[in-house]
């Protein structure tokens, strides 16, 4: 607990704001496609959504998930409600009951088109990617002449990329500009395509068309400097791509105040933490786990710091047939971080909220945590063993130590110099953490932040820890296969090292997708050399942690 949740809204937009998608349905209704079961619903308010809403604004989810099913008891056949019912289902990781919402809003209205986009990012959202393409091709066919035809096929296109199916993506791409010659999103996500096919200078000439033109949103235009960075990078023109990186972070600036205030209070709230802990302390959290309730099954923990190789590591491990892996869920920081965050006293500290919990409390928590990932797996666990991967947890082992003794911890390392560098040169959507990524000083610091915690907390721990080196992984990576799956009380299984092609067919959560799909290769080795200029400035922020983990 790292992270003491503040009173705020959470920026996690409850279902009811997606007001464009809303009023698609609206339209649609009044055309009478979709009719709520109940006709006095259609002139009177149900005062159980606005209690939902302002439950969710407090980040009391299942208070708001009940006035979400009271209203959907009431008018069970509204498609609106039941998918915006689906998205909260989903936002708690209840898959398996978002899921069956949808398919009832399908079954009763599959003739709207508009509704099957909503369905569509229902199903993104709940990782069903082959029924969302069926959606948005439904939708495609119910409304061949629709006003916004070409951005439903763009949607559609991006699905199609991120699984792999480049030839799909394109069709996809191509009808989009011959509907809307001047829809630069759909000119970025060719110029993506033709990368991936290999056709660099055909991709390079569009995105530098996509700068020129200052016609894209500045997200666009931003992303596609990050992509001539990365070609310039491996075309060994370093100070173009640095160039590159720049322009790319000047157009996120924009828009980051908002979240550089939330990564300072994450830093602010880990750094108090971290200074609390104590050796007595954790031991007293392990005895006292003793007499936790046991959990459906074993479980372990892969983190670090971004960009340390925690996407290989956890694909290598997936492979194993005893195993499944959650790809960065936030089902801890969200069931269970943030509840025990909200029972905080005024200035008191986590490890005291941790020390004073009861039993009874952390065996919910962990309950909560268990059912929160096999509902998002939307499966059992049912023997395996659980690998939850989010190389942003490394925060959050003082909660680990107190709520999952049990659980083992792998711990990602990688050269610090290249951490630094790869995650400033990752594109990546703004957010609370990519904020730090903005300058080369806030990806040291960030670093730096993050290594200094585990430094301090590795010593104490009592839960089984083990460090495995991203270089050892990528010269021999069956050497380091079979020491963790040793480490983890697993039987050696040679598919682990055929990671990859199982990679090529699921979808990979990390930005890294397309990168896991291939055999491990050593061009990241070392990177930061081509970088070394700008580095320079930084060098003794970061050998402390060079030298500590043996990179001298």
């Amino acid at each position: 607990m790292a992270r003491k949740p503040n009173r705020k809204p959470s920026r996690q937009k409850p279902p009811s704001q997606n007001q464009r998608l809303r009023a698609q349905a609206k339209r649609a209704a009044t055309d009478g496609k979709i009719l709520p079961s109940d006709g006095m619903s259609r002139h009177r308010p149900d005062v159980r959504l606005d209690k939902a809403q302002k439950a969710w604004d407090e980040r009391q989810y299942e208070e708001a998930i009940w006035f979400y099913e009271r209203a959907l008891a009431r008018d069970p056949n509204n498609a609106v409600l039941l998918a915006d019912v689906a998205r909260a289902y989903a936002l708690r990781f209840r898959f398996a009951d978002a899921e069956e919402l949808v398919e009832r809003a399908q079954s009763l209205h599959s003739d709207d088109a508009h509704l099957q986009q909503m369905l569509a990012r229902s199903y993104v959202q709940i990782q069903q990617f082959d029924r969302a393409i069926a959606c948005y091709r439904r939708a495609l066919q119910l409304a061949p002449s629709a006003q916004d035809r070409h951005e439903t096929l763009l949607e559609l296109a991006k699905m199609h990329e991120r699984l792999h199916d480049l030839e799909e993506a394109r069709t996809c791409i191509d009808e989009a500009l011959a509907l809307a010659p001047e829809f630069e999103q759909a000119r970025y996500m060719l110029a993506v395509i033709e990368r991936r096919s290999g056709n660099i200078a055909a991709a390079e000439s569009l995105w530098h068309q996509i700068i020129d033109a200052q016609k894209a949103t500045l997200r666009v235009i931003a992303e596609s400097w990050y992509q001539l960075a990365a070609i310039y990078d491996k075309e060994g023109r370093y100070e173009d791509a640095f160039h590159a990186l720049t322009a790319a972070k000047k157009n996120f600036m924009r828009g980051a105040a908002p979240y550089s205030d939330d990564a300072w209070t994450i830093a602010r709230n880990a750094g108090k933490t971290f200074a609390a802990i104590n050796p007595a302390l954790l031991e007293r959290w392990s005895v006292a786990g003793r007499d936790l309730v046991a959990l459906g099954g074993r479980v372990a923990l892969l983190t670090s710091h971004p960009r340390s190789g925690t996407t290989l590591l956890e694909q290598v491990l997936d492979s194993h047939p005893d195993a499944i892996s959650a790809d960065e869920l936030q089902v801890m920081p969200e069931l269970v971080n943030s509840p025990l965050g909200r029972t905080a006293g005024p200035n008191e500290s986590a490890p005291s909220v941790l020390d004073r919990t009861p039993p009874e409390v952390l065996n919910k928590l962990r309950q909560d945590y268990w059912n929160g990932i096999e509902g998002a797996l939307r499966q059992s666990i049912d023997g395996r063993l659980l690998v939850d991967k989010n190389p942003e947890l490394t925060y959050l082992l003082p909660l680990v130590a107190r709520v999952f003794p049990e659980m083992k911890i792998v711990f990602a390392l990688r050269d610090p110099r290249d951490v630094v560098i790869s995650c400033f040169m990752q594109q990546l959507p703004l957010n609370a953490v990519s904020v730090n990524f903005l300058t080369l000083e806030g990806t040291v610091k960030k670093y730096a932040a993050t290594m200094r915690s585990w430094l301090k907390i590795r010593p104490m721990l009592r839960n089984l820890w083990i460090e495995v080196r991203y270089e050892d992984m990528v010269a021999d990576l069956e050497h380091e296969a079979r020491k963790v799956l040793e480490f983890l009380e697993l039987p050696w299984d040679g598919r682990v090292l055929e990671y990859h092609r199982r990679a090529q067919q699921k979808h990979v959560h990390s930005p890294t997708y397309e990168a896991v799909t291939k055999p491990v290769y050593t061009s990241s080795v070392a990177r930061w050399r081509n970088y070394a200029t700008q580095l320079e400035p930084y060098t003794d922020m970061l050998q402390p942690y060079v030298e500590a983990f043996g990179y001298e």
